[in-house]
């Protein structure tokens, strides 16, 4: 049985561990010298450490209670009112769980789906009084809720996507399920990073449609690994990384009226080129909105 046919197969059988199933994609990653794929695999095996955004399947909406007294009343698991806590903590997004740890320690048979799940937010709770509850109380616990099904629910989408990009990797090339060792002679590195891109990553971090695009990430100032990393993420090759930076070196800094040297937009215009064409792997609109979100990052004008 060759390795994707062992894949798929692991994919869709509920009683292989996820963390097995990963393992072989990870060979699968060497095989097919894909760095997005390989990349994704060890952040799922070993966690996302706090400097990477997590996917959004690993992104789980809490809902805030809280307990507490005053010198009339008592309160106990009271709800609290999300948009009133994001307020009183400046935290936009402080309802949103994002799910780090290795998916091999979520382990089904250790979840009771019918309790809900608890996540400790005691070090916000003096924040309440006069803001989100009525100032005479003291707050004496504070916690995000969310259903246990949720978490179950990450290696659900992880299954699914790895089998959706075997299915499609297979249907792109009907041969590949009979190759064990299969390397990028047989493969093209960009049409995997597409294949990957537009199954298991989501095009996450990219939000739109041809008419508005917007682009979720963040480089900093200067720092061309940053800015390395997240064009990557997003299926640049590496070749026209390299390019690009060459392009900086000649060009390190960009006007005040923000308009990029002519290295710079030459390498623009051959990006929306690939995209348009469909090389890239992200619509013209998409791609040229990632491009330039990276690039005003990188000048400091994000």
């Amino acid at each position: 049985m060759g390795l994707l046919a062992e894949i798929q197969n692991d994919a869709v059988n509920d009683t292989t561990p996820v963390a097995t199933l990963l393992r072989k994609v990870l060979v699968l990653a060497s095989n097919l010298d894909s760095g997005v794929l390989e990349d994704w695999v060890k952040l799922e095996m070993n966690g996302y450490p706090p400097e990477v955004e997590v996917p959004e399947y690993r992104r789980i909406k809490m809902a805030f209670k809280a307990s507490g007294a005053n010198i009339a009343y008592k309160a106990t698991a009271m709800p609290v009112p999300t948009r009133l806590v994001a307020a009183a903590t400046g935290i936009e997004d402080i309802h949103i769980f994002q799910c780090r740890q290795p998916i091999g320690t979520i382990i089904a048979v250790d979840i009771d789906a019918t309790k809900p799940m608890t996540v400790s937010m005691n070090n916000y709770s003096h924040l309440l009084p006069g803001k989100v509850v009525d100032e005479s109380y003291d707050i004496h616990s504070f916690w995000g809720e969310f259903s246990a099904s949720q978490v179950l629910g990450i290696i659900d989408a992880v299954r699914n996507r790895v089998l959706d990009f075997v299915l499609t990797l297979k249907k792109k090339y009907p041969n590949a399920g009979e190759v064990d060792g299969m390397t990028t002679k047989e493969l093209a590195v960009g049409t995997v990073q597409h294949i990957f891109h537009t199954t298991i990553n989501g095009n996450a971090g990219v939000v739109g449609n041809a008419n508005h695009s917007t682009v979720n990430f963040t480089v900093n100032h200067g720092n061309l690994q940053d800015l390395r990393n997240q064009l990557t993420t997003h299926g640049v090759d590496a070749a026209d990384v390299a390019e690009l930076e060459a392009a900086l070196a000649e060009e390190p800094k960009i006007g005040e009226d923000k308009k990029f040297g002519p290295k710079v937009s030459g390498w623009l215009g051959k990006m929306a080129g690939k995209a348009a064409s469909g090389v890239w792997g992200v619509g013209l609109e998409v791609g040229s909105a990632v491009a330039q979100k990276a690039l005003f990052g990188y000048y400091g004008l994000s």
